[in-house]
């Protein structure tokens, strides 16, 4: 993964040209899979850095390509009068590689306001997911690694989505929102799960 984000960074460094800002960010991330009227919801953070490259020609319009990994995690415990209880733990990380197109319109000298909207590849890097259960007789426990075997997740998705966002001298604020075009569930043929991402953070411009 590592390896992965290094290569992102470098190849954005390496290409952005003399009018643009790196712009690293961080915050909170909702992923929900969403199968019909069942959900399943995960939460977690991110981080990462995108690069502001202005379009020539075309006032307030620029192009932001970026690079961020997130960790997400889910769990949930039932217990049946302390007779049988349950635990189920996942965790997933994922590397996500948008290609925004960004609208700025200036308040006044410092402060604005920003629209994005665009396409973006999620990579997935880890995602195990772990259980146990328990009774009179004892307990069992099982580890899965989701992204193998005949069911669970895909590891690569297309999104498309955008947000919106507030930004004084060089901090900015932004919601946004995801939605997978692609099956995530390796299963079934006739089941499908799509995922959809929810973003809150925070960003600073070099």
């Amino acid at each position: 993964m590592k390896r992965i984000a290094i290569l992102v960074a470098t190849l954005l460094l390496a290409t952005a040209p003399a009018f643009s800002q790196i712009i690293p960010g961080a915050g909170y991330v909702n992923s929900t899979f969403i199968s019909g009227s069942n959900n399943y919801v995960q939460n977690g953070f991110y981080a990462g850095v995108s690069m502001d490259m202005k379009l020539s020609g075309l006032k307030g319009l620029s192009f932001l390509p970026g690079a961020y990994a997130s960790l997400i995690s889910y769990a949930s415990s039932d217990n049946f009068y302390g007779l049988v209880s349950g635990d189920e733990k996942s965790t997933e990380i994922d590397l996500t590689i948008p290609a925004y197109f960004k609208f700025t319109y200036g308040l006044s000298r410092d402060a604005r306001v920003f629209a994005y909207a665009g396409p973006s590849a999620q990579i997935g890097v880890i995602a195990k997911s772990y259980s146990k259960a328990t009774t009179f007789l004892g307990s069992r426990e099982s580890t899965r690694d989701l992204f193998t075997g005949n069911s669970g997740l895909n590891r690569f998705n297309v999104l498309i989505g955008g947000g919106v966002g507030f930004g004084f001298s060089q901090f900015s604020i932004n919601v946004g929102y995801d939605y997978g075009l692609l099956n995530v569930y390796r299963g079934s043929r006739d089941s499908v799960i799509n995922r959809a991402n929810l973003h809150v953070g925070v960003s600073f411009a070099l």
